[in-house]
């Protein structure tokens, strides 16, 4: 079985129908699965490089300050003690690693139910093609908004690299261009309209279809 999308011109306008694997973009949505794949996916992005120092990497505190018995005083034996002005801190955090992974099936099925989530809500538009004649992000603005008529944010999903269209929307805060086979759930679920050239979605199709 095949689900059928428009594929449109410059101009929005209709010029032909791609057939694509209803299994890929009619799959079933999984929110559960959506949810760990995006917590997954940003916890990796955590530099995880926060640090701290203990008692034995703050410097000083080698002598005991005062004798053990006699003073009248709580016992004592380093100024470096986390209880002391300048002291240690105690389990503060450390270079640490926040990823974890889970199956590539996962993976690809979480996309699956982004790309027919996106499908089934009518934000997936599928551009016969687009060619910058120069990167110019006013063009681009005007061929998101006025010709296809998208507002909010948009995904650009590219087969090939295309130098044009990614210095134009380079500079715009609402448009975002990736390779097809680059693209993550958050990319996916973090922008309101995804725009794909057909032969982007074709590749695409091909991948998660294995």
């Amino acid at each position: 079985m095949a689900t059928l999308v428009d594929v449109v011109n410059a101009k929005n306008e209709t010029v032909d129908r791609c057939e694509l694997p209803e299994a890929v973009f009619s799959a079933p949505v999984k929110p559960h699965l959506l949810h760990e794949v995006v917590r997954m996916q940003l916890a990796k992005r955590r530099q995880g490089t926060a640090d701290t120092k203990g008692r034995s990497d703050v410097s000083g505190g080698g002598k005991k300050p005062w004798k053990q018995k006699g003073t009248g005083r709580a016992r004592a034996g380093s100024t470096r003690s986390p209880l002391w002005r300048h002291g240690g801190t105690v389990h503060g955090p450390q270079p640490r690693s926040y990823a974890w992974s889970f199956p590539k099936r996962m993976r690809r099925n979480a996309i699956k139910s982004a790309l027919a989530q996106k499908h089934r809500e009518g934000k997936l538009v599928c551009l016969e093609a687009l060619r910058l004649d120069s990167p110019k992000t006013g063009e681009l603005e005007k061929l998101v908004a006025e010709s296809l008529k998208i507002t909010g944010r948009a995904l650009f999903l590219e087969d090939d690299t295309n130098p044009n269209l990614e210095l134009a929307a380079r500079n715009n805060p609402r448009l975002t261009v990736v390779r097809v086979l680059g693209a993550s759930v958050v990319d996916l679920l973090g922008h309101d309209t995804i725009i794909a050239s057909e032969p982007a979605l074709t590749k695409l199709a091909e991948v998660l279809g294995r």
